[in-house]
């Protein structure tokens, strides 16, 4: 196998392998707003090519600007991890993953993270020296129709095309240790307001919230933190229209939910981590919220 580097030029045949792996073709255009949009640094992209030149595995990095031990950190994330079914067993994913991960440490990236599937995690953990993280707990709620109804002729937020500038540290999100995820207005603009899947933004004049869909769930993909005026988990609730809703909700905000009617489901996300930089330590419980994670 030899190893290449991804270019826009590489997009339909980076499609063609993923749906030889998952059986469907994304749009080449959501390709392009994964790998080249984000505003924080484009995606660290490796091909595993055939001697045809044919792409047999493709390993892909995301960057986040996340606030861990009350740092600011830009941390690499795993994604669109594939390889083709007829070269599966041969260590293509493990020398992707390896030479990637070799190629953002040379980038002065010190610290990596992903919500991984089983099979990543066993080559992960077992091969390439990943350490278990706590994992990041599902809550769901039901959301009745009548109350939908209600919820929507008192909500306050409005629906907008892009987000208001948005709170950016995890201690004025309520949690003075807390490592979340760092959302400037640039960073919304490209993962709500551009992203391929729709989303539905409100504005609640002082926060804001997200919500995606999936089929008969709702997803509560982002909201403001603890201290806003406002209900803006009723209002989104509202805005899902959905029978079901599903979070994340941050330790620090889990009584928010609960008081709105979210309960702990025993549905779990694994998180990984790896440091780059022997002056970085793992950090102690990272979280993401579901729109951290739903487009990986």
């Amino acid at each position: 196998m030899r190893i290449a580097e991804y270019g826009p030029h590489r997009r339909a045949d980076v499609a063609d392998l993923m749906q030889r792996v998952w059986g469907a073709r994304p749009a080449e255009a959501e390709l392009a707003w994964l790998y080249e949009g984000s505003p924080v640094r484009p995606a660290s992209v490796l091909l595993g090519e055939d001697e045809r030149r044919r792409i047999v595995g493709v390993v892909a990095m995301s960057f986040l600007r996340m606030s861990i031990g009350g740092t600011e950190v830009v941390v690499g994330m795993p994604v669109g991890l594939a390889t083709d079914p007829a070269h599966r067993g041969r260590g293509v994913f493990q020398e992707l993953q390896g030479a990637n991960e070799e190629r953002a440490r040379e980038s002065g990236v010190r610290l990596l993270l992903i919500v991984p599937n089983a099979a990543s995690a066993a080559v992960l953990v077992r091969r390439l020296g990943w350490t278990p993280l706590p994992s990041l707990r599902v809550w769901a709620r039901p959301n009745p129709l009548r109350r939908r109804v209600l919820r929507a002729r008192g909500r306050r937020a409005r629906r907008v095309d892009r987000l208001p500038p948005p709170v950016t540290r995890c201690h004025e999100r309520g949690a003075p240790a807390g490592d979340c995820v760092l959302r400037d207005a640039a960073y919304l603009d490209w993962r709500f307001a551009g992203a391929p899947r729709p989303y539905v933004l409100l504005d609640g004049g002082d926060g804001y919230a997200v919500t995606g869909r999936r089929g008969r769930v709702g997803v509560v993909a982002a909201v403001s933190p603890k201290g806003a005026r406002g209900d803006l988990l009723g209002d989104v609730a509202a805005a899902a229209e959905r029978p079901l809703l599903i979070a994340a909700p941050p330790p620090w905000e889990r009584r928010r939910y609960a008081l709105a009617g979210y309960v702990p489901t025993p549905r779990t996300f694994a998180v990984l981590g790896k440091s780059l930089h022997p002056a970085q330590p793992l950090p102690a419980r990272p979280h993401f919220e579901l729109g951290d994670l739903d487009f990986f």
